[in-house]
């Protein structure tokens, strides 16, 4: 896992332009609409950037030794930004080839923070990783297909009963999110921290981002998904959950037609990511009217 330094007096700054012969530097307010620009130019790829940067309302670093940041690329003689790089708990690249995302591995070596993962389209999470030298990662999860679709399911009706989950409900939605999460990556949730989490979910049910299907025998949670990020242009489907009781039962396909219902209530695009490994899911997300756009990788530490 890479280090954090609690020694270090450097500032993030310095420690970029060193480890970078001034190539990447840190952002700051005054780019804020130069990223913003950036962003726009790939709104499904982006769209968890693009949504905290929105909430954010600035570009400049958050306050604190370990606050989120945004490194960046300068496009030579212009004002225009090249890339960047969202650097908190996660890290994504922005409109980075590989030759830049080598340039942000490197400002992120110097930096040596604590993170939970890259993620972002392929080819600059790949260089990104291999220039930080941060070998002791749980997983590399390379060819992950980025999926979007802009229209309801025309041949799969939509799983009856889907809904908005409720605050009442948090202790159900948190064990099937747990369940979800666990089976997903190996580990629990609770390993990073169980009070964030638990307040990301209630953040998701707060916003009318986390959808249920719920037995009306048995009052289980059968089926359920979030949107993980939020813009006027695309939202982001993550969480997708079958009770592993009712898989088989064909309710994979009519759960995410509903999901979609939802979503483009929200934005004129849905997208989402999805491990090449995972060919039932894939299946049923083509099967609701979601398209290829790219290939994402995701590297898990």
């Amino acid at each position: 896992m890479p280090l954090w330094s609690p020694s270090a007096r450097a500032s993030p700054h310095n420690q970029v332009a060193r480890a970078t012969d001034g190539a990447v530097r840190v952002l700051s307010g005054d780019d804020t609409a130069a990223l913003h620009a950036l962003l726009a130019t790939d709104p499904i790829a982006h769209v968890s950037v693009t949504a905290t940067v929105r909430q954010r309302g600035t570009a400049a670093p958050g306050r604190g030794r370990n606050a989120a940041l945004v490194l960046g690329t300068d496009r030579p003689g212009s004002a225009e930004l090249a890339s960047a790089c969202w650097v908190g708990s996660n890290i994504i690249p922005v409109a980075a080839d590989a030759a830049e995302g080598e340039l942000f591995g490197f400002g992120l070596r110097a930096l040596r923070r604590r993170v939970s993962s890259i993620y972002g389209r392929s080819e600059p999470v790949l260089a990104m990783f291999e220039a930080t030298g941060w070998s002791h990662c749980r997983e590399v999860r390379q060819g992950q297909p980025l999926m979007h679709t802009d229209a309801p399911s025309g041949d799969v009706e939509p799983l009856a009963g889907l809904r908005h989950s409720r605050m009442e409900e948090f202790d159900a939605v948190e064990r099937a999110c747990a369940a979800m999460f666990t089976e997903e990556l190996g580990f629990s949730p609770y390993e990073q921290g169980a009070s964030l989490y638990r307040e990301r979910i209630r953040g998701l049910i707060r916003a009318g981002h986390s959808l249920i299907s719920v037995d009306p025998q048995s009052r289980q949670i059968v089926f359920k998904a979030e949107f993980g990020a939020v813009t006027n242009e695309v939202v982001q489907v993550q969480g997708v959950w079958v009770d592993p009781r009712w898989r088989g039962q064909g309710i994979a396909a009519p759960g995410m037609a509903a999901v979609i219902d939802y979503g483009l209530r929200l934005a004129p695009q849905v997208s989402l990511y999805v491990n090449s490994y995972n060919t039932a899911a894939i299946r049923a997300y083509e099967r609701v009217g979601f398209q290829h756009c790219g290939t994402y990788t995701t590297v898990l530490f």
